[in-house]
């Protein structure tokens, strides 16, 4: 088994790439496409990058965009800016320009590496390609676990993208926790999250901690369900990361290329019962978890390691990782009685520090922990919605705003929905409202498995035996799939928008 310093909280995040680059430079640490990168080359082009942006005036504590694809080029980015001690912001190279433009000048950006020089073009700052040029020696930076180490953009309610910035203890801390969870032994870990968004932070650093490889689809694999399962064949892959919706496209068309899998880990949307059930009918052998945590959160807060004992219809997201604090609180922020919905606050060794350059923002959702166990520490206002079962279990029951109110009747669309995908015709649906002239109504849109149909009657009536009478869809609509963001996640503000007009009315 690979040996890990479990207790080395201290330090930098490109720290421990480091040192698995000095314990075996000839291993292969990233794979994409036919292409590939051994550790101690992927440390010499960012130790050249880092010098050219120090050359370029770049300095710790500075941040600096990356412009990120699925490229070798992107990880150089991301590994040159850290050790230079500055902090990246990764910008997906197809974003429209206006809005790196707002992330630009939000995070002061002067200067722009990685794959892609239309990124920097859309602003003012100055190209710095992280093609493995620039200079062989010279000094870099020592490392400060207090440093940022990223700022990751996320939406914001009010339109503008908010930075969600976080320290390298944060994020070493996080990474470390995995360790005491999954497998780290000859990992080959298939990372289907674009390097934009954090759970990429997971599965990368992970790996490459554990002297691991790292294998990134291309483009056109992580959007094809049988190129992404003849990948994780050929490339033997060990461990899978991506969304439910992902892996349960895999697991029902492809279930033969997945079982060399001993891991797989499903996070950043609602893993539904049914997928546990299919996946522990197909592969009993593999180990699956449910991972929970926002941005905010360092990648991960809580995980649950799904088994036979979970009944559904919603699967738990678990306990707290190492270091960190999951409770759920009432609105007076008093802690919730086993099976009260509240919502879920987060503290610990895994909070960012901020949102950039919004001390209001950032003042309303960190507040103060009235545990008087913790004083002065603070906590993290997830907005998630959630109960404790009587064992202790964490149970995520969607977002504040995805708790609406039919009849006088509160209902919480995740549980719905949970209900509904447990429906063996459905490959998938989504459960939104839509204003009504009689009053607020839901409906439900739905994509069929292969082959499968049925009326929206019938699915009422599926449901009528699990839910009571107000919470059951008045309208159905059908789609050959649901809308998704650029992030894979089901696009529900498209949804809302055309609730009754979205795919094809469904026949009674």
């Amino acid at each position: 088994m690979t040996s890990i310093d479990l207790s080395a909280r201290t330090g930098g995040l490109h720290d421990l790439v480091t040192a698995r680059a000095r314990a075996a430079p000839e291993a292969v640490a990233v794979t994409l496409g036919p292409a590939s990168i051994s550790y101690g080359d992927l440390i010499d082009r960012a130790e050249r990058l880092a010098r050219r942006l120090l050359e370029a005036g770049v300095r710790p504590w500075d941040f600096v965009g990356v412009a990120v694809d699925r490229s070798l080029d992107a990880v150089t980015g991301l590994l040159g800016v850290l050790l230079c001690g500055a902090a990246y912001v990764p910008i997906a190279a197809e974003l429209p320009a206006e809005r790196i433009r707002v992330i630009a000048v939000d995070a002061k950006l002067g200067v722009v590496t990685g794959s892609g020089a239309p990124v920097a073009a859309a602003i003012p700052a100055r190209w710095i390609p992280a093609d493995g040029t620039g200079p062989a020696d010279g000094d870099l930076p020592d490392s400060d676990p207090d440093r940022p180490a990223y700022a990751i953009f996320t939406s914001g309610s009010t339109g503008r993208p908010k930075g969600v910035v976080v320290s390298h203890r944060a994020v070493v801390a996080s990474t470390l926790a995995r360790f005491g969870v999954y497998p780290y032994d000859d990992v080959t870990y298939l990372m289907l999250a674009p390097l934009t968004i954090d759970a990429a932070v997971a599965g990368l650093f992970f790996t490459l901690a554990a002297g691991g490889r790292v294998v990134i689809p291309t483009p056109d694999e992580v959007l094809d369900p049988q190129l992404l399962a003849d990948l994780v064949r050929d490339r033997a892959v060990s461990h899978l990361d991506g969304l439910p919706s992902q892996y349960a496209a895999l697991l029902r068309f492809h279930p033969e290329s997945l079982t060399g899998l001993r891991c797989v880990i499903a996070g950043g949307e609602s893993l539904h019962h049914a997928v546990v059930r299919e996946h522990l009918a197909a592969l009993p052998d593999t180990l699956l978890f449910n991972e929970y945590g926002p941005t905010e959160g360092t990648v991960w807060a809580t995980v649950h390691r799904c088994t036979s004992a979970d009944t559904g219809p919603l699967v738990p997201i678990g306990r707290p990782i190492t270091g960190v604090r999951a409770t759920v609180r009432a609105a007076d922020l008093t802690a919730a009685e086993p099976g009260a919905l509240g919502e879920i606050y987060l503290g610990g060794a895994g909070l960012a520090w901020s949102y950039l350059g919004r001390p209001a923002l950032t003042a309303e959702r960190f507040v103060a922990d009235p545990d008087p166990r913790f004083p002065g520490r603070r906590m993290y206002r997830t907005g998630d919605l959630g109960h404790v079962t009587p064992d202790g279990d964490l149970v995520f029951q969607g977002r504040d705003d995805n708790l609406v109110k039919v009849r006088g009747f509160r209902v919480e669309l995740g549980e719905l929905e949970a209900h509904l995908l447990q429906h063996p015709d459905l490959a998938d649906a989504a459960v939104v409202p839509h204003a009504a002239p009689t009053g607020l109504r839901l409906v439900a849109v739905v994509a069929f498995a292969p082959g499968r149909s049925v009326g929206g009657r019938a699915l009422a009536a599926f449901l009528a035996d699990r839910l009571p009478a107000y919470m059951l869809p008045t309208r159905w609509r059908q789609v050959p799939e649901l809308p998704r963001t650029g992030n894979g996640k089901v696009d529900r503000a498209l949804l809302r928008a055309s609730a009754t007009t979205v795919g094809a009315e469904l026949p009674t």
